[in-house]
C-alpha cells in the first residue's frame, strides 16, 4: 500500500510539473507567436513600401512617354504636311528630355515611314504594323479606341526589347475624319529595368514582373513562381493593359515558419530545467504534506488523518466499509521486559505486515500507543470480513526476530461496518473498540504475546 501511495505521489508530481511547465511553455509559445506576427506585419509593411516605390516609379516612367505620343499625334493631325526638319527637331528634344525613349516612329497607313533617330533603326522602316500578326491586334486596338495603347516588351525588328506606345492619328477632311496613320513612341525596356536593377535585385527580396494582356500572363522580369507564393502584388496601370509587380522575401515571411523554428536548443534546455525544478518542488511539498499526516514512528496515518479519511467516506452512503480497531495483547509486558526499543520495533513490524496485506484503497493508522485503526474500503458481498481479520491476526502472529529475541505477537480486533452499524466516526470507533475489548477479555488466556531467546530456538534446530 505504501508503494502505491509513493507511486501516486510521484505520478501527481510529474503530472503537476508537466501541466505547469506546459502552461509556461504555451504562454511563451503564444507570446512568441504574437511577436512573430507583429514582426511579420512590419516586414510586410516594409516590403509593401519598397514595392510601391518601385511600381510607382516604373508606372511614372512609362506614363511620361504617353505625353510625347499624344504630342506627335496632335501636331500631325493639325498639320499633316509639317516639314520633316521640324519633326526631327521635336523628336530630338523628346529623346533629349526622356532617356527611356529609344525612338519615335511615324507610320502613315500603319506602315512605318519615318524613324527618329534613323541610325540603328533602319530595319523598322517599311514595317507593316497591321500586316504583322504580332502587332496587328494592338495596332487595330489603337485605331479603334483612339487612345494610347501599350504593347510590350516585345523583340523589335531593329533589335532589343521595346515597349511601344501607339496612338492613331486622324485628320480633318471635307468629307469628315480620315485615318492618317499612327504615332509610335518606343521605350527601351532593358534600359528602364536597368534603372531599378538595384531595387529589383535586392539581397533580401525576390521581385517578379508580369503583364496581363487579354488575360494572358507573360513573365517580364524575375522568376514567375514568385507569384505562386504568398507574395505581395502591386498593379501597374498602363495604357490599355496592366502589369503586376510582386515581392517576396528570399527566406519567406516570418509567419510562414513554424514557431518552433525560432526556439533554440538553449531554450528547450531552460524548459527542461524548469520542469525538473517544478517536479522537485511539488514532490517535496507532497512529501511534507504526507509527513504531516503520518505517525512519526511507523509511517502510517496519524489520528487526524484517519479521522479526515473516515469522515470523507461517510458522505457516500453507497460505499460499504469496515472500521477495525486493533490492539496488541500484553504490549506493556513486552515493553517492560525487553525495553522500549524492542517495543518500537514491534510496532513498526506490525505496521509493515499489515501494509503488505492491505489494498491501495484501504487505510492504516497507528491510532496511539499500541492501537491501530484499519479501514477496509469498498466491501463487496463476496468479501468475508472475518477471513480478512483472521489473515491479519495470522500474519502478525508469525515470529519476529528482534534484538536476539523471537517474539510471537497476539492482537485483539473489533470492527464496525458502515452504514449498517454506525453513521458517524465516533459511533464507528465506539462499536469497534467495544468489540475489540470483548474479544480481548474472551481470549485473554488463549492469545498472549510471548517471547523467547532466539539462541534457545536456534540450538533446538
Amino acid at each position: 500500500m505504501l508503494k502505491f501511495k509513493n507511486w501516486k505521489r510521484e505520478f501527481i508530481s510529474i503530472v503537476t510539473s508537466v501541466f505547469i511547465s506546459s502552461s509556461i511553455f504555451y504562454g511563451f509559445f503564444i507570446f512568441q507567436k504574437e511577436e512573430i506576427a507583429a514582426e511579420s506585419n512590419l516586414e510586410k509593411f516594409q516590403a509593401l513600401s519598397k514595392l510601391t516605390d518601385v511600381s510607382n516609379n516604373i508606372e511614372k516612367e512609362i506614363q511620361s512617354s504617353i505625353v510625347y505620343t499624344d504630342f506627335f499625334s496632335i501636331i500631325i493631325s493639325h498639320n499633316p504636311d509639317i516639314k520633316p526638319e521640324l519633326l526631327e527637331m521635336y523628336a530630338s528634344l523628346a529623346l533629349q528630355y526622356n532617356k527611356n525613349i529609344k525612338s519615335i516612329q511615324l507610320a502613315p497607313n500603319a506602315i512605318i515611314k519615318i524613324v527618329y533617330p534613323r541610325t540603328g533603326n533602319e530595319a523598322a522602316i517599311g514595317h507593316d504594323l497591321l500586316g504583322d500578326p504580332a502587332r496587328a491586334f494592338f495596332t487595330q486596338k489603337a485605331i479603334e479606341k483612339r487612345t494610347v495603347v501599350l504593347q510590350g516588351p516585345v523583340l523589335a525588328i531593329q533589335g532589343g526589347f521595346l515597349l511601344f506606345n501607339r496612338k492613331a492619328i486622324y485628320i480633318e477632311k471635307d468629307q469628315g475624319e480620315e485615318f492618317w496613320g499612327l504615332a509610335v513612341v518606343a521605350i527601351d525596356f532593358d534600359k528602364l529595368i536597368e534603372k531599378y536593377q538595384t531595387s529589383l535585385n535586392d539581397a533580401n527580396y525576390l521581385f517578379a514582373l508580369r503583364s496581363n494582356n487579354n488575360k494572358v500572363q507573360e513573365n517580364l522580369f524575375g522568376l514567375f513562381d514568385v507569384f505562386e507564393k504568398r507574395s505581395i502584388i502591386k498593379a501597374i496601370n498602363l495604357p490599355e493593359t496592366t502589369w503586376e509587380l510582386a515581392i517576396y522575401p528570399k527566406n519567406g515571411w516570418k509567419d510562414e515558419k513554424s514557431v518552433f523554428e525560432y526556439f533554440n536548443k538553449f531554450l528547450y534546455f531552460i524548459f527542461i530545467i524548469i520542469f525538473f525544478l517544478l517536479y522537485l518542488t511539488v514532490r517535496n511539498y507532497l512529501e511534507k504534506l504526507s509527513e504531516s499526516n503520518k505517525d512519526s514512528l511507523t509511517g502510517t496515518l496519524n489520528r487526524n488523518a484517519i479521522a479526515r479519511i473516515v469522515n470523507k467516506k461517510l458522505t457516500n452512503k453507497e460505499n460499504k466499509f469496515a472500521f477495525l480497531v486493533m490492539d496488541i495483547n500484553d504490549f506493556k509486558f513486552i515493553n517492560d521486559s525487553l525495553g522500549h526499543y524492542v517495543g518500537d520495533c514491534v510496532l513498526i513490524e506490525i505496521a509493515s505486515r499489515l501494509d503488505n496485506i492491505l489494498r491501495g484503497s484501504d487505510s492504516l493508522s497507528r491510532f496511539g500507543g499500541d492501537e491501530y485503526i484499519v479501514i477496509l474500503d469498498n466491501l463487496k458481498k463476496d468479501i468475508v470480513l472475518d477471513n480478512i481479520i483472521e489473515r491479519m491476526i495470522g500474519e502478525i502472529a508469525k515470529p519476529m526476530i528482534i534484538e536476539g529475541h523471537s517474539l510471537q505477537i497476539a492482537v485483539s480486533v473489533g470492527y464496525a461496518v458502515f452504514p449498517m452499524e454506525a453513521a458517524s466516526y465516533n459511533e464507528l470507533y465506539q462499536i469497534a473498540d467495544k468489540k475489540m475489548y470483548d474479544y480481548k477479555v474472551k481470549n485473554k488466556l488463549n492469545f498472549k504475546s510471548t517471547y523467547k531467546e532466539y539462541k534457545e530456538i536456534r540450538s533446538r534446530l
